[in-house]
């Protein structure tokens, strides 16, 4: 005999239980997803252009205004002074920034430039010149950008960013892997080149 209940009912009742299950998975897939779908929509990285005068790739101009921002002086004073380029510069406002009277030298810690912000903050800029490309990372309220990845030759470039924190860049060919791993560790810039056979 059976259990009492027709096959239909059952059946109903199997393919209920699997369509459960199955937006229940799905549910569980697409929450999982979400910071991981959410941390490959970079967000636009503010640069001051100027910071990159010796810059041997072309630099495009940001597409919004950029806050400005004053080198920190130099407690050796041996660095040459940063000057601004000419014409008006707007704030994010919309309206013209004051020009400064004076631009005082740049102040470099560990290899990474440092800016003050319109907003009293510092902010770290550092280009990472390998044989395999040009990696240029900044690094402002504790937040690490990635402005550039550039390769050189056959090499191709990956990059990721584990966290707000850090980012990775690698430059790789058929023979060689190169890493670039900034970080923001211990209330200041650290960073790691590796080269790997």
């Amino acid at each position: 005999m059976g259990s009492g209940w027709p096959v239909t009912v059952r059946s109903a009742a199997y393919v209920c239980g699997w369509a459960a299950v199955t937006a229940l998975s799905a549910s569980i897939v697409w929450v999982g997803l979400r910071p991981v779908l959410a941390a490959a929509v970079p967000e636009p990285v503010p640069l001051r252009i100027e910071a990159l005068t010796a810059s041997p790739s072309p630099v495009a101009a940001p597409s919004r205004p950029v806050p400005s921002v004053s080198p920190v002086p130099s407690p050796t004073g041996a660095s040459s002074p940063v000057r601004s380029p000419a014409g008006v510069r707007t704030s994010p406002s919309g309206k013209p920034a004051p020009k400064p009277s004076q631009v005082a030298p740049q102040q470099t810690v560990d290899g990474w430039q440092v800016f003050t912000e319109s907003d009293g903050s510092r902010s770290y800029l550092r280009s990472f010149p390998t044989e395999g490309g040009t990696a240029v990372i900044r690094i402002a309220h504790e937040h690490v950008y990635l402005v550039s990845a550039t390769p050189r030759g056959d090499y191709l470039v990956a990059t990721s960013q584990p966290g707000p924190d850090r980012v990775v860049v690698q430059f790789h060919n058929s023979a060689r892997q190169i890493i670039v791993d900034a970080i923001w560790w211990e209330q200041r810039p650290y960073a790691e080149v590796t080269v790997v056979e």
